[in-house]
């Protein structure tokens, strides 16, 4: 059995190309809820791990009220679960809302620098949009 580490690894590359599966998967291992005990952690017969989002909220009734926001949020992330957002973020402690508003960020896909090319003036231009970035004052 790999350790965590490689398990986090493994679910990184099984999320990669999905800007809302990369973002709840780096939302789960951020917060703590990614080890091999974790019930939504799933193992094919060939050995692959990978997260059922889907799974996420009938399996999380023995956690904390802000754990279970943060859960099903990143289960709506990664999977489409039905939430209430308004109720869900209302809830959170700083570092989990930290949390989610990085995870939510990554979701959007304009998360990194981006270039785009266009016309102005008559003339084709080359420019760079800056990422999104979530910037927390201390």
């Amino acid at each position: 059995m790999a350790n965590n580490s490689e398990l986090h690894d493994e679910l990184r590359s099984w999320a990669q190309g999905m800007t809302t599966l990369q973002a709840a998967t780096e939302l789960l291992i951020q917060a703590g809820f990614v080890s091999h005990d974790s019930e939504w952690v799933k193992q094919e017969p060939e050995g692959r791990s990978w997260i059922d989002f889907q799974a996420i909220p009938d399996l999380i009734g023995g956690k904390s009220g802000g754990e279970q926001r943060l859960l099903r949020i990143a289960a709506s992330i990664g999977d489409g679960a039905q939430i209430s957002l308004g109720d869900e973020l209302t809830g959170l402690d700083y570092s989990s809302a930290e949390l989610v508003l990085a995870a939510m960020l990554e979701a959007t896909g304009f998360s990194k620098d981006s270039e785009t090319i266009g016309i102005v003036d008559g003339k084709l231009t080359r420019g760079i949009n800056p990422g999104l970035r979530l910037t927390v004052n201390d």
